[in-house]
């Protein structure tokens, strides 16, 4: 190993997994309270109940952390809505952009905090922002692959452009929301988007 290598481990015992789990919601928690620079490998260590070797053992240092949680969240927003639109060939287009928008959405784990702070690494740090992009990337080619399942009734021709501007006016409107005070709650705001959406994209 090169001088200045850190190796970590990807475990595989139950064990070593659990531990594991444990730092990520550790940090999680640190940098939703308390913001990236404010926090530490040993406040997260400390937060997660282990010792900050057992840190070290899985990941090199906070911000690897920082992007595995970031990475994991999008992972989970991928399944969710590649299997929420499964089956609803038969459901009408309000049904079908509810469930891209409940997916965009992620209420299952992307604190309005955590988002706050993607938000402000990922114009201050390449690695968040590459990141970033690779998962923007990621959600349009899902939500252009969904589109092309449903040719026949979409108006719209350019499958991946419609992709793109679907998710940045999502993005507009369901994560700025959580980042400023806003007077237009969430259920008139996911609405409104919703009719938008549907009388952009069909027939």
């Amino acid at each position: 190993m090169e001088l200045g290598q850190h190796k970590t481990r990807n475990p595989v015992q139950k064990r070593g997994i659990e531990t594991r789990g444990k730092i990520l919601d550790a940090a999680m928690r640190l940098f939703s309270e308390k913001g990236f620079h404010n926090t530490n490998t040993k406040g997260i260590a400390r937060a997660a109940g282990v010792a900050t070797g057992s840190f070290y053992a899985y990941f090199k240092d906070k911000k690897s952390v920082f992007l595995e949680i970031y990475k994991g969240i999008s992972h989970k927003q991928l399944k969710e809505m590649a299997g929420g639109m499964a089956g609803l060939d038969d459901q009408g287009d309000t049904d079908r952009v509810a469930v891209l928008l409940d997916a965009l959405m992620d209420e299952h784990g992307f604190s309005p905090d955590f988002q706050r702070e993607v938000s402000v690494m990922r114009y201050s740090d390449p690695d968040v922002e590459a990141l970033h992009n690779s998962i923007h990337e990621g959600l349009q080619q899902e939500i252009a692959r969904m589109l092309g399942t449903q040719k026949e009734r979409l108006r719209v021709k350019d499958l991946d452009a419609a992709a793109f501007v679907i998710l940045c006016a999502c993005e507009e409107v369901i994560h700025t929301p959580r980042l400023i005070t806003h007077r237009i709650d969430r259920d008139r705001r996911l609405s409104n988007l919703a009719d938008m959406i549907s009388r952009f994209l069909y027939k």
